[in-house]
């Protein structure tokens, strides 16, 4: 019986063994033999971010990295079919929280599952949401908000990028927590958004804080009630935090790289490390700024911990509303 059990205790340190030294050595071999592909889950013009990120990857390990753009289904489909690649490395996918998290409550019979089917790489990004009110709407702080919409039930309008939207869920959540009816209007994007309500026929809107609506909060023809953010946005140091104003509520919209799950730990390593120097540079960090994103970049581990709280921030509303991705 020792014999047997020494015999047994060889052979699994040799497979052992032998499994190492593959995993080094095709973390050595990676990336030489073939172009990484970047998904983008989204049409092109969307594809700003993924593209830095592309572009400083390729530098950083030696090899062409390819951005493909694969849109549809708010993102699903493309992320769905990362999920199905072979984990070696050479397949990528920009994340986002309907598609890398939330599209698992409001998204029924999905065909992959958002938190357990990947890698998370890295965050690269966060941006602000905004409550806005068109110039001339009668209140000028979220208690005089509410209080205006107690006034007038069902009245007031506000405006989002449609169901299931990151906007049309802080919305809904204002609504919960507040105890308020606004009319809730779904638009195709934020420039139509914003043009309603230069026009005064759209009240309010929660959305990005981007060029949309930046030039026009600094020209005065729009007035910000509230960043959803932890922290006040740097663009709008006046400008409280929805916690601030009375709501406890925090939602950061932020973007990252993913991998399908199994993909070697040493492969998500180095393109962590190689992401993280670049997202520290001055470069990414005025590059981002464009477009109204900060550059943000975590561990693996942290990154996975964003999408995990993501998924919990929203479930309870998403069930109680029964929201369902258009």
């Amino acid at each position: 019986m020792r014999k047997i059990l020494t015999s047994i205790g060889i052979a699994l340190l040799a497979f052992t063994s032998v499994g190492a030294t593959s995993s080094a050595s095709f973390a050595g071999e990676w990336p030489r033999d073939k172009p990484i592909t970047l998904v983008h889950a989204f049409a092109a013009g969307s594809d700003y971010l993924a593209r830095l990120v592309a572009s400083a990857l390729e530098k950083g390990v030696g090899q062409t990295v390819i951005v493909e753009n694969k849109p549809g289904a708010g993102g699903a489909i493309g992320t769905g079919y990362v999920a199905r690649q072979k984990p070696d490395g050479y397949t990528l996918v920009t994340a986002y929280p309907g598609p890398a998290a939330n599209f698992t409550n409001t998204m029924p019979g999905l065909a992959y599952k958002p938190v357990q089917d990947f890698e998370h790489i890295i965050q690269f990004s966060v941006s602000d949401m905004v409550l806005v009110a068109r110039k001339d709407f009668p209140a000028n702080n979220l208690s005089e908000l509410i209080a205006y919409v107690k006034d007038h039930p069902s009245q007031v309008s506000a405006g989002n990028n449609g169901i299931g939207s990151y906007g049309h869920m802080i919305e809904t959540a204002i609504m919960d927590m507040a105890g308020i009816d606004i009319k809730l209007v779904s638009y195709k994007g934020s420039p139509a958004i914003v043009t309603d309500m230069l026009s005064a026929s759209l009240d309010l809107s929660v959305d990005y804080l981007g060029d949309a609506y930046i030039k026009h909060i600094e020209a005065g023809s729009l007035k910000p009630i509230a960043v959803i953010s932890g922290k006040r946005a740097k663009i709008l140091p006046n400008t409280p935090t929805l916690k601030e104003a009375g709501l406890d509520l925090v939602a950061v919209p932020w973007g990252g790289i993913m991998a399908p799950k199994g993909t070697p730990p040493a492969v998500v390593k180095k393109i962590n490390e190689v992401l993280t120097e670049y997202l520290k540079s001055e470069d990414a960090i005025r590059k981002f700024a464009v477009a109204g994103h900060i550059a943000t970049p975590t561990t693996p581990e942290e990154f996975h911990k964003v999408v995990v709280d993501e998924e919990a921030l929203w479930r309870n509303i998403i069930a109680k509303y029964k929201i369902r991705s258009e």
